[in-house]
């Protein structure tokens, strides 16, 4: 019989396969729910957890050996999700996806079946920078790799800078094989089912989300929990400030008042889908023409609920807004601006 030839490591500007990973509780997740913004995956050997937060400590040393860096004062890796501090600028924030099966069908699609390897993909579903290695990678060989995809190449520009914050996460991850001490200090409990926990499918602005949560899980923790969407505030977290307002199926809903299981199914919107192509919805833009907010805090909430308040009818004068607006609380007092813009609004939805 023939042997079966593998292929080879997907290089940089290949468009990545669609494949479909297992996360930390077992949920299985399509690279494709990731399209739109830049992700990091790492493929290792069942031996190896790149996801102990001892194993960054090395990261800024990879950092500093490369020209120009900016420098990290914080890494927070938790839930499929990486969130960088930066010194002196914005903190930034990607999925970090891994893979530890290493015969599983994603690590044969890239090509790196059996061996250490990490990719940063952009928005567009392509590779911007790799490293495949049959064994531990080792730090020099890695800081070479990334300091090559500083410049420019034939196959398309040299990383921007968050990929190159991304890559270079991935370099220290990479290269940080822990001690065995280390690695029995920081073994993680052994994994049990836990009861009450299910398989939850939200949709939310207009994609998929496959969840296993325990069945007590809010909608507002799911939200900003497991899928990273912040811009749905927690307030009181008892129904009673407004701040964590989505709309399910068009009405607007307390999400924390709401179970995650309850809005399987439904159709969610947050403030994150409001937009339409770069465009501010009318609600949002008013909000900002007629400074319908001071710190902010509250503000997604208003717009969702003023947004539902127009569609249901009940903006037909102010004393009818601040009726059906009660329910959202705004501590700093721009009730004013927020009944101005929501007339504002819908004026302009009836003209």
């Amino acid at each position: 019989m023939p042997a079966v030839l593998e292929p080879d490591p997907l290089t940089v500007g290949a468009p990545v396969p669609d494949v479909v990973l297992a996360d930390a509780d077992g949920v299985e997740v399509p690279l494709r729910d990731f399209r739109g913004q830049p992700l990091l995956l790492l493929f290792f050997p069942d031996d190896w957890d790149p996801a102990r937060a001892h194993q960054l400590a090395i990261y800024n040393d990879v950092v500093r050996a490369t020209p120009g860096a900016a420098s990290v004062v914080g890494i927070t890796v938790e839930r499929g999700w990486c969130e960088l501090d930066v010194a002196g600028g914005d903190g930034i924030r990607f999925p970090l996806l891994t893979d530890s099966d290493a015969d599983s069908a994603a690590a044969h699609r890239f090509g790196v079946a059996g061996r250490h390897a990490a990719f940063v993909i952009d928005a567009q579903g392509c590779v911007r920078w790799r490293h495949v290695a049959a064994a531990q990678p080792q730090p020099d060989e890695v800081r070479a790799g990334l300091l090559a995809a500083l410049e420019p190449r034939a196959v398309g520009p040299s990383l921007t800078r968050r990929e190159f914050l991304m890559s270079a996460v991935a370099a220290s991850l990479l290269t940080a094989l822990p001690t065995p001490d280390a690695r029995a200090q920081d073994a993680p409990p052994p994994r049990t089912n836990e009861p009450g926990a299910r398989n939850v499918t939200l949709n939310v602005n207009g994609a998929d989300h496959r969840l296993r949560i325990d069945a007590r899980t809010s909608l507002l923790d799911a939200l900003r929990e497991r899928m990273g969407l912040f811009g749905t505030k927690k307030g009181c977290d008892h129904g009673q400030c407004g701040a964590c307002t989505v709309h399910v199926d068009g009405r607007r809903v307390n999400a924390c008042l709401m179970l995650a299981a309850q809005a399987a199914g439904s159709k969610i919107v947050t403030i994150e889908g409001l937009a339409r192509g770069g465009e501010l919805h009318p609600v949002q833009a008013a909000f900002i023409r007629n400074d319908g907010f001071q710190c902010g805090y509250c503000t997604p909430g208003q717009i969702m609920s003023a947004v539902a308040c127009i569609a249901e009818g009940h903006a037909g004068s102010e004393d009818e807004v601040r009726e059906w607006m009660s329910g959202n609380i705004c501590r700093c007092g721009a009730y004013r601006g927020i009944c101005k813009a929501i007339a504002e609004a819908k004026a302009g939805s009836t003209t």
